[in-house]
């Protein structure tokens, strides 16, 4: 079975590879650029650092000086899942304080909300397309430390997928979405043909989130139980296939 990858091209390798490993065929198409800015950053007045994806810490290492650096071990760490902790555990070398049991924006922001003090500062490095769950609920300020655009060639290769579709049959491709708005650039350039082509693929949705985003399209996607990461997809493909 053919699985189409939806994530930014610098992002999709470890599930391409997952898949390839487990006897499907991985399709790359990405609706997604990621591209990191070049910002000022100051932590002075910051408590809290809090990451909402592992890009938000990709992008704000790239503008850290090196005193900068040894400064984030003396801030409290904030994750939203287990993918973004072993990121950030990657780059800068100590575990993060708070990682919530579910992975999402309001599950985050609950596990802040017991831990964080009122007059507690929080930094969000981010990008201007993130949800807006924690800055609105919290003492909170944005550092835009990435940007994710859309690709120019999504509707031109959407128009190559929908010829593979009616050469294999939709049956033999699943979609995956790991954020709404992959699936977002998605779905608004597919015409209605191709729109009825999906209706016959079987659609996996990181999470609860990626779903309703999904299903507004007119579909009935499938996500993992608990573990809304790749490994959470894979096992749930894996699954599927049994």
């Amino acid at each position: 079975m053919k699985v189409l990858i939806t994530r930014p091209k610098q992002k999709a390798k470890y599930f391409s590879d997952l898949l390839e490993k487990n006897g499907f065929e991985p399709l790359i198409l990405p609706t997604l650029e990621l591209s990191f800015k070049n910002v000022e950053v100051s932590l002075d007045g910051y408590d809290w650092i809090v990451f909402t994806s592992p890009r938000g810490i990709e992008g704000l290492f790239r503008n850290l000086t090196d005193s900068q650096k040894m400064q984030i071990k003396d801030k409290k760490i904030g994750v939203i899942g287990t993918e973004t902790a072993k990121e950030f555990k990657k780059i800068f070398n100590f575990e993060p304080d708070l990682v919530p049991n579910s992975y999402t924006a309001e599950n985050l922001l609950e596990a802040l909300k017991k831990v964080v003090k009122p007059d507690e500062k929080i930094l969000i490095p981010t990008t201007p397309a993130t949800r807006d769950v924690l800055v609105k609920n919290l003492n909170a300020d944005l550092l835009f430390v990435y940007t994710s655009g859309e690709p120019e060639d999504i509707a031109e290769k959407l128009n190559g997928l929908k010829e593979l579709l009616k050469d294999t049959g939709s049956e033999n491709l699943m979609l995956t979405f790991t954020s709404g708005l992959t699936a977002k650039n998605f779905f608004k350039h597919a015409d209605d043909e191709l729109m009825d082509l999906f209706k016959k693929c079987t659609i996996v949705s990181i999470g609860p989130i990626t779903k309703e985003n999904v299903d507004k399209f007119g579909f009935d996607s499938i996500m993992p139980e608990k573990t809304y990461t790749i490994d959470g997809m894979m096992d749930l493909i894996l699954n599927l296939k049994k």
